[in-house]
């Protein structure tokens, strides 16, 4: 049932530029990296599978925002918190008064971390919504998480810091848990971020 619903989402076919997806809960999550994108010296730079899958699930069925850049407008959005992207996410945080930003990238398998979180060294968000978060991977078995290295937040973190009334936390996620192939680390992890939803909206509302 799971791998069904996950994967429809992640091929959805979504035209435009930029998907908006508001919920009733205070948590936007981000996914820029959904696309291939061309770079400026004429490499390619590969999409993020999953990241799509994961906020389009997470509004579906946690009731919270969701932004996702569907094509390449020659423009990496975690590179230059300018472009219409990073304008339409801080619009929706505005309007919608958005407690909390989650940006969801692909790391390579590669890498020695399960997830890593980026906060600009602990900066972008209070310390218990990064310990919570941690503990909702923990308590999943997802156990080996980084901090600020070598991922501290990109342009989509560092422009939300900005803004003086949301937290905002860039999660680089190890590509064994975004694998078609093993759809239940995807489970795993997914359901550690609907235990975190759910908790911090339980907080939030006391």
């Amino acid at each position: 049932m799971f791998e069904q619903q996950i994967n429809e989402l992640e091929n959805m076919e979504l035209s435009d530029d930029y998907t908006i997806l508001k919920g009733n809960v205070p948590i936007l999550f981000s996914a820029p990296h959904t696309m291939y994108q061309l770079r400026d010296d004429g490499s390619t730079k590969l999409k993020e599978p999953y990241t799509k899958a994961i906020a389009l699930y997470l509004n579906k069925y946690c009731n919270t925002y969701a932004i996702v850049k569907n094509n390449d407008t020659g423009i990496d959005s975690n590179r230059d918190n300018y472009d219409q992207y990073n304008v339409e996410m801080r619009r929706l945080i505005k309007e919608n008064n958005i407690k909390l930003v989650i940006d969801l990238h692909g790391a390579s398998k590669d890498r020695k971390f399960d997830v890593e979180f980026g906060t600009l060294n602990n900066l972008s968000a209070d310390f218990s919504t990064i310990k919570e978060l941690e503990e909702a991977f923990t308590e999943n078995h997802i156990n080996n998480i980084n901090y600020n290295n070598p991922f501290k937040g990109g342009a989509i973190t560092q422009g939300i810091y900005s803004l003086d009334y949301v937290d905002v936390i860039q999660i680089e996620i190890n590509g064994k848990y975004r694998d078609y192939n093993n759809i239940k680390k995807l489970e795993n992890l997914i359901q550690s971020l609907q235990n975190f939803v759910k908790q911090y909206n339980e907080y939030i509302k006391r």
